[in-house]
Parts: C-alpha cells; sequence; structure tokens
C-alpha cells in the first residue's frame, strides 16, 4: 500500500472520518478531506500526517512510507520496572517469536517457493522477533541497573 492510500484509508477508518479527525488536528475537515483524496491542488504534509497518525494511534502511513523505503517499523521498547520475572516472560516472548518465524517459514517453503505474500507474513514475524528481542535486552538493561544500584555500584556506560 503506497502512503496517500494509507492516509485516505486512516482517515476513513476514524470513527467519524474526517469531519470528526480533523478538528482534533487543527484541520477544517473539507481540507484534510481534499488532502487525502489528493482534490486539486490539497496535499498532505508531513506534520498533518503524523498529527493524524497520533491522534488515531494508526500507524498505517508510517509503516506504508517505511515499507515503500525498503524499511519496517518496529515499537520502542516499554520502560520496565519489574524484576527478574520481566526479563524472563521477555525471553519467553522473544522464544516463541522465533518459533512463529520458524513455523512461517517452513510452511511457505512447503511447494518449494515463497510468495509475496508468504515473504510478506515472514517479514511480519521476523519484525515481531526483533520487537521482543528489543523488550528482552531492555528488562535486562534495567536489571542491572537495578542491581548496580542496590549493591552501591555507580552507572558504568556500556
Amino acid at each position: 500500500m503506497n502512503v496517500m492510500d494509507a492516509a485516505y484509508n486512516l482517515v476513513a477508518a476514524y470513527p467519524g472520518g474526517a469531519a470528526s479527525l480533523a478538528p482534533r488536528v487543527g484541520k477544517a475537515a473539507t481540507t484534510l478531506a481534499h488532502e487525502v483524496n489528493r482534490t486539486g491542488t490539497a496535499k498532505l504534509g508531513l506534520e498533518t500526517a503524523v498529527a493524524i497518525s497520533v491522534m488515531s494511534q494508526d500507524l498505517r502511513i508510517l509503516d506504508a512510507f517505511a515499507a515503500q523505503c525498503g524499511r519496517m517499523t518496529l515499537p520502542l521498547p516499554e520502560v520496565l520496572q519489574e524484576g527478574d520475572s520481566t526479563v524472563l516472560a521477555r525471553l519467553g516472548d522473544m522464544l516463541r517469536e522465533q518459533s512463529h518465524v520458524v513455523r512461517e517459514v517452513t510452511e511457505s517453503l512447503a511447494d518449494g517457493y515463497i510468495s509475496a505474500n508468504e515473504q510478506a507474513r515472514i517479514r511480519l514475524e521476523a519484525g515481531e522477533l526483533i520487537a521482543t528481542a528489543t523488550h528482552l535486552l531492555k528488562a535486562v538493561d534495567q536489571m542491572r541497573r537495578q542491581g548496580a544500584a542496590a549493591e552501591g555500584f555507580p552507572e558504568v556506560a556500556s
């Protein structure tokens, strides 16, 4: 999906459409509708694209932009405040996602080739694996900092 199709679909899917979303981002409803419909000379700007993505909590514009650039998006890890059970939970999450990647690849190879849809599913699963690995690393970092603080050791840059 290209970025403009993603923008159009985001606005259309928002409850109340452009009439509801536009005022929340400081636009007139007709202006936003023209921008995503590509009516006349109206063009959707980057700041508006970010604003409607944040307001709607819908990342399809970001994902389409990344895909058009041959990239993918990953969620930033949340700040983790729990102890070792969080590390083990994140490790379990990562191993589960790893099994999803293995399953998707092996199922896709069953007929001897990988279709575009299968490739997209593999990329999605791999992205989720990367995200869970990032969450695991954040939990490990947090636990190390908590342990160093509890033992009175100063934080050392790593």
